[in-house]
């Protein structure tokens, strides 16, 4: 796929900064599993979620509580038909006005120009600092813990994704 991927994949996050909901549905699958790693409380929106209705109200959700001033990706890897990706975001807070920066990674796995998986990452401990406009206090013997290497964490969770034999929902069908 190589440079043509890497085109597509520029186009879907800069349709999503500017909120084309058409352009980006269109992208998925009917059946596109989604999954945000991301705590529900502070963002209720994500989660887990499967279908391209489902899709619809999360980008929905998401566009009604964010302002998305920033949604620009950093690194990508491609490989076949999936795909690794570091976004750096810088959102708007539209209930608070409060200022979000954060980094997320997403993992997507394509069948021919549909998405169907999407598995997403964040750094939401400082998302959610970002949103509250303080520090949240950790015990003191969690925050002396060495801080995990992100770079392994990235590579791990991509070997384990890439190793996942690609979804064939015909066979669930019948």
């Amino acid at each position: 796929m190589g440079s043509a991927f890497k085109e597509r994949l520029n186009s879907l996050y800069a349709a999503f900064r500017f909120g084309n909901t058409k352009f980006l549905l269109e992208a998925f699958d009917e059946d596109i599993e989604f999954v945000s790693y991301s705590p529900q409380d502070a963002f209720p929106f994500l989660g887990h979620h499967r279908g391209k209705a489902a899709m619809e109200n999360v980008l929905k959700a998401g566009y009604a509580e964010f302002e998305f001033v920033t949604y620009e990706p950093v690194f990508m890897v491609c490989e076949g038909e999936d795909a690794a990706v570091i976004i750096f975001a810088r959102m708007v807070h539209r209930s608070t006005r409060r200022s979000i920066q954060t980094m997320i990674a997403h993992f997507l796995r394509f069948r021919g120009r549909q998405i169907v998986e999407l598995r997403e990452f964040m750094d939401s401990f400082g998302a959610v600092e970002q949103m509250l406009g303080h520090k949240i206090a950790i015990i003191n013997s969690v925050a002396q813990m060495p801080r995990a290497d992100v770079t392994v964490m990235l590579q791990t969770a991509w070997s384990a994704f890439a190793e996942k034999p690609a979804l064939d929902r015909s066979s669930a069908a019948s």
